[in-house]
């Protein structure tokens, strides 16, 4: 498909591109799209426009769907650019690509991925999971961690030193000239967030995790090339974002666990996805009593899926690393994202849910200090 040809908004979709899609992706034979209706998500991310489209047909269609969801590039400029700056958007588009039909964790159904790569304009078009609950990120549920962590562990189980990681370059694999690339990026985006975030939140951006920025940005690569070891222990193929606010859970409606919002997969430490659902899916307290049964869990998990010297150390070590990653992203994020933004899930402002998007994290890094891995 030609990228002008590329939806770039819910109103660019047509009953004609919408049949044509649907027939390439296998669900529609006979009949035609003959009017739609679309309608936003009540659970906006900050970094796309998700809307639920309802389908009517010409006529019966056994394996049509009856809706699907669309998803968009950010019409605000400054998500819009950091996430093309930073490939989000190609990176969510390439996985449902190359890794859609057999991901190793359970996903939606794609039916179509396309992207303008000039440009950052992108259309997917996935199943409706409408049937499926969100956690509730004020009030998690130790019971849905623990699930999202053995799908993580099978997941990264299967991709562990896979040697199709190497081959895909959306993929930035550790030590090659894409992730040289990230690693310049991200010196940059975090330049220009230190300034900029603690004037933002101001009392509600806790003080450790402006430190952190602060050591980070002025030993970058030394940082980074902590990493080495965690990394040497094995590569696998990671979320890059695994919190509550992207994966679906079985309701009394019915639906199924199932993993969302893949623009920040690549190759990497399996300790920055464990990481992020561990400080981001518990409370602080529930962190406290729980943390050591879930590391051990996930480790053995691992284990049991055929990775080998994967030891309890190790596992630490790589999860400490992940608080780490964690808490840049929350900070490099904090400084595109208004404060007065209004959490669709939460219905708080992003001041408001300072708790979720950065004490938890912050508690984490003192509880483990983690600030020893960075000189001052």
């Amino acid at each position: 498909m030609v990228s002008a040809l590329i939806p770039g908004s819910p109103e660019a979709l047509t009953p004609a591109w919408l049949t044509a899609t649907l027939r390439a992706a296998g669900v529609l034979r006979e009949a035609r799209v003959a009017s739609h209706v679309s309608t936003p998500l009540e659970a906006q991310g900050a970094a796309a426009v998700v809307e639920r489209i309802a389908l009517t047909y010409d006529g019966p269609e056994r394996e049509a769907p009856r809706s699907i969801i669309a998803k968009f590039a950010s019409p605000h400029g400054p998500i819009r650019a950091l996430m093309h700056a930073f490939g989000g958007y190609a990176r969510e588009v390439e996985f449902y690509r190359h890794f859609g039909a057999d991901p190793g964790i359970p996903t939606a159904r794609c039916y179509c991925a396309e992207i303008d790569h000039g440009t950052g304009a992108f259309v997917l078009l996935l199943e409706d999971m409408g049937a499926c609950r969100v956690a509730d990120p004020f009030n998690p549920d130790v019971a849905d961690t623990e699930l999202a962590v053995r799908h993580l562990a099978a997941f990264h189980a299967k991709w562990w030193d896979h040697p199709r990681l190497r081959e895909l370059p959306f993929l930035r694999y550790p030590g090659e000239t894409a992730d040289a690339t990230f690693r310049a990026q991200a010196r940059m985006a975090l330049a220009a967030a230190l300034p900029v975030v603690p004037e933002r939140f101001g009392a509600g951006l806790p003080g450790v995790l402006v430190e952190l920025a602060r050591r980070a940005l002025a030993n970058m690569d030394a940082a980074l090339d902590t990493r080495t070891d965690v990394l040497n222990w094995g590569v696998t193929l990671v979320h890059g974002d695994f919190h509550p606010g992207q994966l679906f859970y079985p309701s009394e409606r019915g639906g199924r666990f199932a993993v969302f919002d893949w623009q920040t997969v690549s190759a990497g430490s399996g300790g920055d996805d464990l990481a992020r659902i561990i400080t981001l899916g518990l409370t602080a307290e529930q962190r406290e009593r729980h943390e050591a049964d879930l590391l051990a869990l996930y480790q053995s998990a691992l284990a049991a899926h055929g990775v080998r010297g994967y030891t309890p150390e190790r596992c630490m070590q790589a999860y400490r690393q992940g608080l780490i990653i964690s808490g840049l992203i929350n900070f490099i994020a904090a400084a595109s994202i208004d404060p007065d933004l209004v959490d669709p899930i939460t219905g708080m402002t992003m001041l408001e849910g300072s708790e979720f998007f950065f004490g938890r994290s912050a508690a984490a890094i003192e509880a483990h200090n983690v600030l020893d891995e960075i000189r001052a």
